[in-house]
């Protein structure tokens, strides 16, 4: 599991030798090298797909049958906020019964709610605003799975440090194949079969996670430590754990509001596609932020590092603020917005799993994703509203509210203000 270990044979002390070394100077490639690490990571993200699917793939199944974009909202915002609830439910779970139970329940029921949706939605649409929200509660939690079994996979120190670092630079893969794989859903097998399609790719990545050996391995060993978790209380009421949730809030508020900021920058500079642009810029920053931190982790603590990480992530969206801004100047700076994100959330992940005992990590760091999950679902509604009401003009002071909530949240994260894990 290590980057290195002694070897007792004298031949190998130089190739042992040279490869500590290349561990150390890459972390991230010696996570990549670890056993079961490429694997996990693959089938998390194949599980997590219909996330960055869902909400584009309703809308347009929506659009093509009653057309009703009021509708369309509401159903989207149901599914949504029922993942957030959902997410540290059954993560609770998986801290007690083990991971392989929970994910294979989990993604049969998200995939048969998917798919009574988006039969249901035109004679019955009652009926699919309640699936939809069975779809987002049953959500695999592929995330906080993960995240729980990093500690177990790979050493403490630098090692861990790249491993949530990839973790959260691979989630801007999701987030770019998403829309482009809804696309060609809905060309291959129309919107009805697209919603299907996406259902069935999250059911098909939570399976195969659970086929490998470590989820199974913390499945037997939660089974034999039952009695050691009926006295652990919720992690979100360790006061620690809720500021890191509230500070996740609070960086994901700007990441919602930029696909609002993004729409609105276009129209007011009639300029076709420019949103796309925007938002595809924006992840290739956040990309390269993730390979710059996994291959020289942060060397400071995570309790040290938040505040500052998370008033960083805020100022890289003050330039979005000048609308005057040429074209191609406001792409760029749609990059440099992106770049801090991966930095901050990896050190949310491993502060996360400092303060949490590893009975309850899957949970707290459900919780992480649900705060991660409503911040970006509450920067796209505000950032509607304020657009709907004020035009395209108020984009300067969108940007400036985001920033502000942002820092302001950032504060709660301050090392004098932190609690103990215990």
């Amino acid at each position: 599991m290590r980057p290195c270990r002694t070897v007792m044979e004298p031949s190998n002390h130089v190739y042992v030798r040279l490869a500590c070394m290349t561990s150390s100077s890459y972390p991230m490639v010696s996570v990549l090298r670890t056993r079961h690490t490429g694997y996990l990571l693959f089938t998390s993200l194949l599980g997590r797909l219909p996330g960055a699917m869902a909400a584009l793939a309703i809308v347009q199944l929506v659009h093509s049958t009653s057309g009703d974009f009021a509708f369309a909202g509401l159903i989207t915002a149901v599914y949504v906020v029922a993942g957030a609830v959902g997410q540290p439910l059954l993560s609770r779970l998986i801290d007690r019964i083990g991971q392989v139970a929970v994910l294979a329940v989990s993604g049969i029921l998200s995939f048969l709610a998917f798919t009574g949706m988006a039969l249901t939605l035109d004679p019955a649409p009652g009926a699919a605003v309640a699936l939809a929200a069975a779809a987002g509660i049953f959500t695999p939690p592929l995330e906080p799975a993960l995240r729980a079994l990093w500690p177990r996979l790979v050493s403490p120190g630098p090692q861990l440090k790249a491993a949530f670092s990839l973790d959260a630079g691979a989630q801007e893969i999701i987030f770019i194949l998403g829309p482009l794989l809804t696309v060609a859903g809905i060309a291959v097998f129309g919107p009805v079969g697209n919603l299907l399609f996406a259902g069935g790719l999250g059911l098909i990545g939570a399976l195969a996670f659970i086929l490998n050996p470590a989820p199974q391995a913390a499945s037997r060993q939660r089974r034999g430590d039952v009695a050691a978790h009926n006295g652990i209380r919720s992690p979100i009421l360790n006061p620690a754990v809720a500021r890191v949730a509230a500070f996740t809030f609070g960086i994901g508020v700007p990441v919602g509001a930029l696909t609002i900021v993004a729409t609105a920058s276009e129209a007011a500079r009639a300029d076709a596609g420019l949103a796309g642009w925007i938002l595809a810029v924006n992840a290739v920053g956040a990309l390269i932020g993730a390979t710059v931190v996994g291959i020289r982790p942060l060397g400071s603590t995570p309790e040290r590092l938040l505040t500052l990480c998370g008033i960083l992530l805020a100022v890289g969206y003050l330039p979005l603020a000048v609308t005057a801004l040429p074209t191609w100047a406001y792409v760029v700076a749609a990059g440099i917005s992106g770049l801090m994100l991966p930095p901050t959330l990896g050190q949310v992940f491993e502060r996360i799993s400092q303060l949490s005992p590893p009975a309850a990590l899957t949970e707290a760091n459900g919780w992480v994703v649900s705060a991660m999950t409503l911040g970006v679902g509450a920067g796209t509604l505000v950032a509607g509203v304020i657009v709907g009401a004020s035009g395209t003009s108020a984009v300067m002071w969108i940007v400036l509210l985001a920033f502000a909530l942002t820092a302001l949240l950032s504060l709660i994260a301050l090392p004098s203000r932190s609690f103990p894990a215990r």
